[in-house]
C-alpha cells in the first residue's frame, strides 16, 4: 500500500505552476520603463510641443502694457471697462409703481405652517436671531388648527424681495404672499 501522507510532505510538488510565458519580473520592468517614458513626456511637453508644431507667436510684455513696466504697477482692465457697461435704471418708475399698489396691497411672506405650535415657536426664534420680527397666525383648515410663521407686511415687493433672497442664502424656504385689501 501507498502512502499518501507520505507524498504531500514533499517541498518539491507544492510550488505554485506558473502559465507558460509570464514572469514575475517582467511586469515590474515593463510597468518601471512606462512609468519613467511618462514622466519624461510630461516634463517635456512644451518642448515637444514646438518640436511637432512649432514655436508659439510670442507678444512681448513691453507691447501688452507698456504703461506697467514703467511704473511697476498692474493695472487691470475690469475697472475701466466695467462703468462702461453700466446701464443706467429708471428707480422713479419702480417707486411710483410701488405707490400705486401700496394702497391695494400688501405683501407678506410665510415661512412656514405647522401642525405643532412649538415647531413654529422654534422657526419664529430663528428668524429673530437673523433680525426678523415674524408672527405665528393660527388657522383652522379641514378640522385641523394650523400655525403659520409669516413677515410682513411689507409695503412693497422691493422690500420683501430683499427678505426673501435673504432667507434663501440661509437655506430657509419663503413662499411670497400678495394679499389684497379690502375697498
Amino acid at each position: 500500500m501507498r502512502d499518501y501522507k507520505k507524498g504531500t510532505s514533499n517541498p518539491k510538488r507544492r510550488s505554485k505552476t506558473r502559465p507558460p510565458g509570464v514572469k514575475p519580473g517582467r511586469a515590474f520592468i515593463a510597468g518601471a520603463v512606462s512609468g519613467v517614458a511618462l514622466t519624461l513626456i510630461a516634463q517635456h511637453w512644451r518642448q515637444i510641443g514646438e518640436f511637432l508644431i512649432g514655436p508659439p507667436t510670442q507678444v512681448s510684455i513691453a507691447e501688452v502694457a507698456p504703461a506697467t513696466q514703467q511704473s511697476g504697477e498692474v493695472e487691470f482692465e475690469f475697472y475701466t471697462r466695467l462703468p462702461s457697461m453700466e446701464v443706467p435704471v429708471d428707480v422713479t418708475q419702480e417707486r411710483i409703481r410701488d405707490k400705486k399698489e401700496a394702497g391695494k396691497h400688501i405683501y407678506m411672506l410665510q415661512v412656514g405652517s405647522f401642525e405643532q405650535r412649538e415647531d413654529a415657536e422654534r422657526l419664529k426664534a430663528q428668524l429673530a436671531l437673523l433680525g426678523e420680527i415674524a408672527m405665528i397666525q393660527d388657522v383652522t383648515v379641514n378640522g385641523a388648527t394650523m400655525h403659520r410663521v409669516r413677515l410682513g407686511p411689507f409695503n412693497g415687493s422691493r422690500k420683501l424681495d430683499a427678505v426673501r433672497n435673504r432667507l434663501t442664502d440661509e437655506d430657509i424656504p419663503t413662499m411670497a404672499l400678495k394679499i389684497r385689501q379690502p375697498d
